[in-house]
């Protein structure tokens, strides 16, 4: 059994020696797809002298980072954080044939005295590499515990910067418009968006392509990745090591914890997909699990269920009543039943925007009394600077004066935070001004301000819901109120005001001149074909007959708020009948069979409460399966608990350092939402 915290619901480093002089010598560019032959004559040359350090015949090659991962003043290549690859078989059983190039990055530790044991970091999807995020998202997400170990992560094969032998671009640039043509009736087979749905066309033609090729598409399941990670380990010269997985990445981090590799130390799995859950067939039912956490978080409060003692069924009857009628908002925005699932599911799930959680009921109520009004104001997140603090500031521990210099410019730019806020009016008025002055549409400003914010370190724009989002946003009506969402779902802060602001004084023509550019300086992100192909590769490799489109259908009946569920299910049953192309039945019974440990590992679960990807339920049955594993589930949290907040990454943290000590995670009391009421006054 596990042991149940219960809350109320760079310089790479080989052995320790570092090789600081290697990265220098082969410093320049990278870019994916780029030929390293001379990369990897001078790391041959280079290195030589670290790779005969090395006791195994696996050794990594110091390669420049591909230039998608950023530089900053405090994130400077060579001195914080490094690259490189590790070749590994394309076939363990032919060791001797194709290579498949793994790469990878280091964050380097803040600490001038960090631990021996590095944490390996296992990213999600399957095929959704992170290794772009490096300087980023990861590195904010990971900074408490970077600052005791390295962080090591490396994009899985067939993911990212090691597509190994999946490259398919040009069939998806050839068959673009196509994809486009064919998107709506797709999408209405399958409940897809219609980015989504244009995939489906592009799906199979790649397959088609890779199987002329000869590529063997059984080669990228998750017992080949398991193999991957041991073997980056060893290249990496790793005497013992961590692994962190998320979402995919703990279902990796059980295989290979279920393969019990010499050297590992510790795993903490943060959002867990066991083996032994059909997650392709019973995805619908963590929409609904979550939203009774959410409930559950509010029963457990006497005041709100006094307020709300019957919220599935109203919110069933919303759903029937907007499905018959939709309602309309003061400023015009249409509330359907689709649109409600989609706020319900983005507000429980969405890191920064899980604030609107605690409006959900009220929300709710309203809508089955008629009023859009609390639904609009979600929508267009107008409460969203009453409800998010200001950011805190940097507390880093260091000791050279230019160090202390940048640290105390950056906490000045945070003080300066509200002030600039101010300025948003303001400059959105100087933006339109200079439009008239150049004769430029507000509809090109609006475009040229989205692309320059794309490109800024640590912009809300980098997570992994945008790319897919934006994909489908010219495919949907063009109007005001898609834009609008659009720019709530991704912003924040100053950016959010000045797009809405732009948004709000364009006229018809200006709306329809962005869906229209947006749709030809777009065609379809080849990052986001490439993450769904892999996806599905992935999913008729491991999962498929052990998933069944069948048993997505029987499960409907069973589900309590088909609002929330019978979308997600079309979806399921759509993609687990579309294998066609892939090889299934890789991976056989033994894979789904529970991981349990011994109990000499110490292990780590994490849960949100609202998790609409991997289902609590879920976490819990790993935990329950893992002898002598201990189990968070954090509240108002939804997929990736560190994502969400600094107690949940301080628990990580404290893991890491004791991984055989019972955690202290009382600090995820304090995360419960405090729940709008019937006649509280809003913001």
């Amino acid at each position: 059994m596990f042991q149940l915290v219960n809350i109320s619901q760079g310089i790479l480093k080989w052995s320790g020696h570092s090789t600081n002089s290697l990265v220098v010598l082969c410093s320049g560019s990278f870019r994916r797809g780029a030929t390293i032959t001379l990369i990897a004559l001078m790391a041959e040359v280079c290195c030589h002298g670290a790779a005969n350090a090395q006791t195994s015949s696996v050794r990594p090659e110091p390669v420049p980072c591909p230039d998608v991962i950023t530089q900053t003043v405090t994130e400077i290549e060579g001195e914080t954080f490094d690259c490189g690859i590790v070749r590994v078989p394309a076939d363990y059983d032919n060791p001797d044939g194709s290579q498949i190039e793994l790469m990878y990055g280091v964050l380097r530790s803040t600490s001038l005295s960090p631990a021996a044991d590095p944490i390996i970091y296992l990213h999600g999807g399957p095929g959704g590499g992170e290794l772009a995020s490096l300087t980023n998202t990861l590195a904010e997400r990971l900074a408490t515990l970077r600052a005791r170990r390295d962080i090591v992560v490396f994009d899985q094969r067939g993911s990212g910067f090691s597509p190994g032998e999946i490259e398919c671009n040009e069939v998806f640039a050839a068959n673009s418009d196509a994809a486009f043509a064919a998107a709506g009736e797709i999408a209405e087979a399958s409940g897809m968006n219609p980015g989504a749905a244009a995939g489906e066309y592009l799906i199979p033609l790649c397959a088609a392509h890779l199987n002329e090729q000869g590529v063997d598409l059984s080669q990228y399941n998750t017992v080949t990745n398991a193999r991957d990670v041991v073997h980056v380990a060893e290249a990496l010269g790793f005497d013992s090591f961590n692994l962190y997985g998320h979402s995919y990445g703990t279902r990796l981090g059980l295989e290979v914890l279920r393969q019990n590799p010499p050297g590992l130390r510790a795993i903490l799995l943060d959002s867990v997909l066991p083996t032994d859950v059909a997650w392709r067939e019973r995805l619908p039912e963590t929409n609904e699990e979550a939203f009774l956490g959410i409930y559950g978080m509010c029963l457990s409060d006497p005041t709100c269920a006094e307020a709300y003692p019957d919220l599935v069924e109203t919110l069933n009857g919303v759903f029937t009543a907007l499905s018959a009628q939709p309602l309309t908002t003061e400023s015009g925005l249409p509330v359907t039943a689709a649109s409600l699932e989609q706020l319900i599911l983005s507000s429980a799930n969405q890191a920064g925007g899980e604030w609107r959680v605690r409006y959900l009921p009220r929300m709710i109520h309203d809508l089955a009394q008629g009023d859009p009004a609390l639904f609009e104001a979600l929508s267009l997140m107008r409460y969203a600077e009453a409800e998010t603090a200001s950011p805190p500031a940097f507390q880093l521990d260091v000791s050279s004066i230019p160090a202390r210099l940048m640290l105390n410019r950056a906490n000045a730019l945070v003080s300066q935070s509200d002030a600039l806020r101010q300025s948003a009016e303001t400059l959105a008025r100087q933006a339109q001004d200079m439009a008239s002055e150049a004769d430029e549409s507000l509809a090109a400003v609006f475009l040229r301000t989205l692309s320059e914010l794309e490109d800024v370190p640590y912009s809300t724009t980098l997570d992994d819901t945008y790319a897919a989002d934006r994909v489908s946003l010219p495919l949907r009506p063009a109007t005001p109120v898609e834009l609008g969402q659009f720019v709530g779902r991704h912003f924040s802060g100053i950016d959010a005001e000045i797009l809405t602001s732009l948004v709000g004084q364009m006229t018809p023509d200006d709306i329809s001149e962005i869906f229209r550019r947006l749709r030809n300086l777009d065609r379809f992100s080849e990052q986001l074909h490439e993450l769904a192909f892999a996806l599905r590769m992935f999913t008729c490799n491991d999962s498929v007959p052990f998933n069944s489109a069948e048993r997505v259908r029987e499960r409907i009946e069973s589900y309590r708020i088909p609002g929330l569920t019978v979308r997600e299910a079309r979806t399921m049953a759509y993609e687990l009948g579309a294998c066609d192309g892939f090889p299934t039945g890789t991976l056989g019974e033994d894979f789904h069979a529970p991981v349990t440990g011994d109990g000499s590992l110490p292990a780590m679960v994490f849960t949100g409460t609202n998790d609409i990807q991997t289902a609590t339920s879920w976490s819990e049955q790993a935990a329950d399966n893992l002898v002598g594993s201990q189990f968070v589930r954090f509240p108002n949290t939804g997929h990736g608990a560190t994502l969400f907040s600094q107690c949940a990454r301080d628990v990580a943290g404290a893991f890491f350092d004791q991984p055989d000590t019972a955690v202290n995670a009382g600090c995820a009391s304090d995360l419960v939402p405090n729940f709008a009421l019937r006649d509280e006054p809003l913001p």
